[in-house]
């Protein structure tokens, strides 16, 4: 039977939380494992780290006025002539 992991950080098309399918590779699963990226989904560290998880955003659907409440919100300083590209550059990659 396959086990199930979920990603404790983005992971290419895999964002934080989500469940990530296709891992075969015993070696890439050992390697995941070790660096904190992916946990076994039935283990008590997933419900610790999903909870800990905000709403994933898709910056580019938002409007600017969006992007400036989000900047603000998270104390993240911006220029008012910044374009939506610049302003979505200023948000961490996490």
């Amino acid at each position: 039977m396959t086990k199930i992991y979920i990603a404790k950080n983005a992971i290419g098309q895999f964002n934080t939380g989500e469940e990530v399918v296709g891992l075969v590779d015993e070696d890439r699963i050992k390697h995941l494992l070790s660096i904190g990226a992916i946990v076994e989904k039935d283990s008590e560290e997933v419900a610790d780290e999903v909870e800990e998880v905000g709403e994933v955003v898709k910056l580019d659907k938002l409007t600017k006025a969006e992007l400036i409440a989000l900047l603000e919100e998270e104390g993240i300083e911006y220029n008012e002539s910044d374009t939506k590209a610049e302003l979505i550059a200023l948000f961490p990659k996490e």
